[in-house]
């Protein structure tokens, strides 16, 4: 099956200065219309799926009083695609989890965490980090010495409090999203807030340039960077700025780019943050600004995913 991603390569935005990279697209998505085709990617779905045939995904997160981002990761890579997920988490939080979202299989970190980590395609990390906690910083070590020994392309999606330990112990990595809000691009670039808000695609390319990967600032029009292209997400309403939408886009980003082939990886990423994006605006049309939950992003993208592969498999 496939989505569609419209470019607009002629619009002007009084929030970017598109000097920085004259390359910049704003993009929107479609999911329901066909045949108008910028771009697209193929979901690898058949019969013969099983839950492990996209691999298995790793959400590490959830230091103690954190135990609501992880499940919100979890439970949006779930209902975005993802068929079977696994949670190293506090042991704390292990206990408690399966009372809140049965399907998540939860693992403790331990002294046999780094040796685990090689049994997963797709790992999320950082989604309640506390960077002050010593089981936290534990675990940004040695996932950074997994990184660096493993023989193994892993598809890694990193936030929230692994973001605020890499800027103080910064690394390079050619095969993750790190997904920042303006806050945590502040801290990966040692400037202000106010320095990123002014400068939103300067500070994009800064952060892809310094760390590698793909860049997604988080924000009023979404930025998205790889190493040589810049697309702008046109979107999305002030409604999102609410706990856990950041762990919503983290799991949907791990989910569709898990679920496509290597040369479809980056328009996947573009359509999850689109249609994380899109589902918002779609509540937002229907119920108004105020009150827009996660959790509600996750089921309306849910709805808009199951619609889209009907309407597609229709016009085969």
């Amino acid at each position: 099956m496939s989505f569609d991603i419209f470019s607009h390569k002629n619009i002007d935005s009084e929030f970017f200065d598109k000097s920085i990279d004259p390359s910049i697209v704003f993009y929107s998505i479609h999911p329901y219309e066909k045949n108008k085709l910028h771009k697209s990617f193929e979901i690898n779905f058949n019969k013969h799926n099983h839950k492990k045939s996209f691999g298995k995904t790793l959400i590490i997160g959830g230091d103690d009083g954190y135990l609501g981002s992880i499940i919100i990761a979890g439970q949006s890579a779930l209902k975005t695609g993802t068929r079977y997920i696994e949670i190293c988490t506090t042991e704390k939080h292990c206990s408690s989890l399966a009372l809140h979202q049965s399907e998540l299989i939860t693992i403790e970190y331990n002294d046999t965490f780094q040796k685990k980590l090689a049994d997963y395609n797709n790992i999320i990390i950082g989604p309640g980090f506390s960077p002050s906690q010593e089981w936290s910083k534990k675990i940004f070590i040695e996932f950074k010495q997994f990184l660096f020994n493993s023989n193994k392309e892993v598809n890694v999606v990193a936030d929230a409090g692994f973001l605020s330990l890499l800027s103080n112990h910064p690394f390079q990595y050619d095969n993750w999203i790190l997904t920042p809000h303006p806050g945590e691009a502040a801290k990966l670039l040692n400037t202000s807030i106010g320095n990123i808000q002014n400068n939103r695609i300067k500070a994009c390319c800064e952060i892809q340039k310094k760390f590698g990967g793909v860049a997604v600032l988080k924000g009023n029009q979404t930025i998205i960077r790889s190493s040589n292209k810049t697309y702008v997400c046109l979107h999305g309403n002030h409604g999102m700025g609410t706990a856990g939408m950041g762990d919503c886009l983290n799991g949907v980003i791990a989910s569709l780019t898990c679920l496509v082939n290597e040369k479809d990886y980056f328009n996947s990423i573009l359509y999850a943050v689109g249609i994380h994006s899109y589902a918002a605006d779609v509540i937002k049309e229907n119920n108004g600004v105020i009150g827009i939950l996660a959790s509600d992003v996750i089921s309306k993208m849910n709805k808009i995913l199951n619609i889209s592969i009907t309407k597609d498999r229709d016009n085969e």
